[in-house]
């Protein structure tokens, strides 16, 4: 009964279909938006093929591969004052760069002198993710359009064998079940790594392009009790290459002897591809990836295939933590296009409740009239879980300097990947160097503590054993 009801409400609102307000400005034959290529985007140039049926303006969506090709393709743009295209979709973290540079349109102003579209319409703490520069401003340079984490794909079939479940607990002492801990994580993908079988138990990020291996990590990092800064001294060392930080690392990079032996390179594309082929138990991956291997249409093993959220761990404190990467981005107007009204008519058009239920079938959305819908929540595996996780959720650095941060940390934890250096020695150069861009770009960084000195040289063994002060929590 709840299904059909939701499905009534549904068609309800397509019934009805809002218009941006008529003459406000000239019509344009098309709008050119940027985006990377996933079900996200497909969903929103489908939805836009209304809005040029309804108005005459196509919405033509440029679709890029997701990493360094994406953002350099906004950021040279933007550079050279083109406008190339009217309105882009950055990740969350671009946000402060963009806005510093005045390339974007602060939103304020626009959404003021809207009868179709307040602040108030978005859950608040999207808006700060997603929108918000600087932190506390009220400053708004984007609408939320995807709400994205890493979070966790694993075969039913395996976890649910009674075989492998009675194996599993004969040989760890527990049962075998969706891991809550990296400790469990750990044991699951030793248990079903199987290379005989052409079966292993984990793929992980691992790429040097973009945020391919931080943002995989960072999830280890965190929960570990490490930190990438404090954002109120802007202090990194000390931080980034704490003991809690090195013990989060080095369980990243331990969980590699359970991953296909290529697969240090790996995006989020070749993990797709290796589950769909039946060669993974379990691995992170993007919520808004998760239809590529649980739709029907698109993997063999998609009914075979659970989603859950990633774990946590128990830290040198003693304490448990489950902090988990933040994806997802905003999409704003190109300060330099000659479209910004008509651009702003779109957003106004698509931002609303009939368009955004269709979208949402693929993506998730930030507005608070279908996220406290308890009918949406119930109809969507990913609304379930996404919700449970969202109090968890932790970025990158909200800085101007976020690129060239981003690149340091890359480069140091691919240094680690490759057996080059330890992930104290990884952790410890991209602190200094990180910490050297900030007070290159003026920032005061403001000593709590006594850093020990870390000479530029460090020659140490490489070390890629997670070392901790006691074993996860299993319950």
């Amino acid at each position: 009964m709840r299904k059909a009801k939701y499905l009534i409400i549904i068609v309800a609102y397509f019934v009805v279909i809002t218009l941006p307000k008529a003459g406000v400005s000239e019509p344009v034959d098309k709008l050119k938006l940027v985006w990377i290529a996933h079900d996200a985007s497909f969903s929103l140039a489908k939805v836009a093929k209304r809005y040029a049926t309804l108005t005459g303006t196509e919405i033509e969506v440029i679709m890029l591969p997701y990493g360094s090709d994406w953002y350099s393709r906004i950021a040279t743009e933007f550079a050279a004052g083109g406008g190339g295209f009217d309105l882009a979709v950055w990740d969350s973290q671009s946000l402060a760069e963009f806005a510093e540079g005045n390339h974007i349109e602060k939103l304020n102003s626009y959404v003021d002198n809207s009868s179709l579209l307040s602040f108030e319409d978005f859950d608040q703490n999207s808006l700060k993710r997603y929108s918000e520069y600087p932190v506390g401003s009220g400053d708004m340079w984007a609408l939320p359009i995807n709400q994205d984490a890493v979070g966790l794909i694993y075969r039913k079939d395996l976890f649910e064998s009674p075989k492998e479940g009675k194996n599993f607990e004969e040989r760890y002492g527990y049962p075998l079940a969706v891991p809550k801990t990296y400790q469990q994580l750990k044991d699951i993908a030793e248990f079903f790594t199987r290379p005989e079988q052409g079966l292993y138990g984990w793929g992980q990020f691992a790429g040097e392009d973009y945020d391919f291996n931080s943002s995989a990590a960072n999830n280890f990092i965190w929960s570990f009790g490490g930190e990438l800064w404090n954002s109120e001294t802007n202090e990194i060392v000390g931080y980034l290459d704490s003991k809690a930080s090195v013990d989060g690392l080095n369980r990243y990079l331990e969980m590699f002897n359970y991953t296909p032996d290529k697969e240090r390179n790996w995006s989020y594309l070749e993990i797709n591809e290796a589950f769909k082929r039946g060669k993974l138990a379990m691995a992170m991956q993007w919520y808004v990836l998760f239809d590529e291997v649980g739709n029907e249409k698109k993997s063999n093993l998609s009914e075979k295939t659970g989603f859950a959220n990633l774990p946590g761990a128990i830290g040198r404190d003693g304490r448990f933590r489950q902090q988990v990467m933040l994806g997802g981005q905003g999409i704003g107007i190109n300060s330099y296009s000659n479209n910004k009204q008509q651009a702003w008519e779109f957003l106004e058009w698509f931002m609303q409740k009939p368009q955004q239920l269709e979208y949402t079938k693929t993506a998730k959305t930030s507005l608070k009239s279908i996220l406290n819908e308890p009918d949406w929540l119930e109809s969507y595996y990913k609304n379930q879980i996404f919700s449970q996780v969202v109090i968890n959720l932790n970025d990158y650095w909200h800085l101007p300097e976020y690129i060239t941060l981003l690149e340091i940390l890359q480069q140091e934890i691919t240094s680690s990947i490759r057996g080059r250096k330890s992930a104290k020695v990884a952790l410890s150069m991209a602190a200094r160097r990180q910490e050297l861009i900030l007070t290159k770009a003026g920032y005061k960084i403001t000593r709590t503590d006594n850093i020990p000195d870390v000479p530029d040289q460090i020659v140490e063994p490489v070390e890629n054993t997670a070392v901790v002060s006691n074993r996860d929590g299993q319950k």
